[in-house]
């Protein structure tokens, strides 16, 4: 079996920064959270209106990393099921 699992490290990295940035933009999401929840479309306007470039652009960044975390979770879960099959 070729070992060709992800640096742990780094994939460990990456959650960190999701977590920073998430913190970061965590106002900005519940008020948009709340406006959907609430059902009134102009809120929801309202809501993402005030969020600036750079909330976006973060969460699009924080939206990546998750991406690349879930491809190296899946690759760490690919030599675990070999494992199992001639274990």
């Amino acid at each position: 079996m070729k070992n060709d699992l992800p640096d742990l490290e780094d994939t460990n990295y990456k959650i960190i920064q999701v977590n920073a940035l998430l913190s970061y933009v965590s106002n900005d999401l519940v008020d948009l959270s709340n406006a959907v929840e609430s059902g009134n479309n102009d809120d929801v306007t309202m809501q993402a209106s005030y969020m600036d470039d750079r909330t976006l652009f973060t969460c699009r960044t924080a939206l990546d990393l998750i991406e690349e975390i879930q491809k190296d979770v899946k690759a760490c879960n690919i030599p675990i099921d070999e494992v199992k099959k001639h274990g």
